[in-house]
């Protein structure tokens, strides 16, 4: 079994990997819920979808909602210590005011112990009201007007999985979910903030460009790299990878995916 304890996946500034704390694995962080997500399709494996829009969670996916914030408190105050508990708001979780101008996926898994949140990532929209957190990290990557108002971010990537191949696949969905939200809702151009070690993995997944050279990030604490994502070299690379799920998620929104066939006993690890 391949093992993916200490495997790390997040955009938008990143600890230094010396600060991971490696005793809190992959399966720590995974919260795990009672949820009628899989009522109607109780052998699927995976669920993806759009959860929330602008900070308000979709009909029905409350719980849901409020599982996506266990995991990224999870993640970066006890796995990668990126954030201190003392940084958290009243209610526990990492909400910062981005949250209120996205759209927030997430990928869950039907597993025998209840559905499990696997992955979460939003799309900052720009608007007109401020500019997005690659703009004021990275000033000297934009020109004064440069970006309109459909221009967007990607932040708050997380994908977490016992083994390295299903955390594979669940990042690759949480990409696929936002290019087709993108398509849909007629957005233009897209990026993020990235660490510099995780450029190559990246382009595996998706087609990007490198707005800037990697600079020390105060807010991050760490040393970063803005990058802008090429939207249609992206589709064709998902669409290699598995050809037609954009389509399908373009379809179902504002619904859920539902993905594979649900494993049980000692499959219950194996990729979706």
């Amino acid at each position: 079994m391949s093992v993916a304890s200490d495997a790390v996946l997040y955009l938008g500034g990143a600890p230094q990997l010396s600060n991971i704390d490696r005793t809190v694995t992959n399966h720590d962080v995974i919260p795990t819920l009672n949820s009628h997500v899989f009522d109607e399709h109780p052998t699927a494996r995976l669920a993806c979808g759009l959860i929330a829009v602008n900070d308000v969670p979709l009909p029905g996916l409350e719980s849901e909602y409020a599982s996506h914030f266990e995991l990224r408190r999870r993640v970066y105050v006890d796995q990668t210590g990126q954030l201190d508990a003392s940084e958290l708001q009243d209610d526990g979780t990492d909400r910062d005011p981005d949250d209120a101008r996205s759209a927030t996926f997430a990928v869950f898994e039907n597993h025998p112990a209840g559905l499990r949140v696997l992955g979460v990532a939003r799309l900052i929209l720009r608007g007109t009201d401020a500019p997005l957190p690659v703009e004021e990290f990275c000033p000297d990557s934009f020109a004064t007007g440069e970006l309109s108002p459909r221009s967007v971010e990607v932040s708050r990537v997380i994908a977490r999985h016992e083994t390295a191949l299903v955390q594979n696949v669940v990042q690759w969905h949480l990409f696929t979910l936002m290019l087709a939200y993108i398509a849909n809702h007629e957005l233009e151009r897209t990026f993020a903030i990235i660490e510099p070690w995780f450029e190559r993995h990246l382009k595996s997944i998706i087609s990007i460009t490198r707005i800037g050279e990697p600079r020390y990030v105060e807010h991050y604490l760490d040393y970063n790299l803005p990058i802008e994502i090429d939207i249609p070299a992206s589709a064709l690379l998902a669409n290699a990878h598995n050809d037609g799920f954009i389509d399908r998620y373009r379809a179902a929104e504002p619904g859920l995916t539902f993905v594979g066939r649900a494993a049980r006993g000692p499959r219950a690890e194996q990729a979706a």
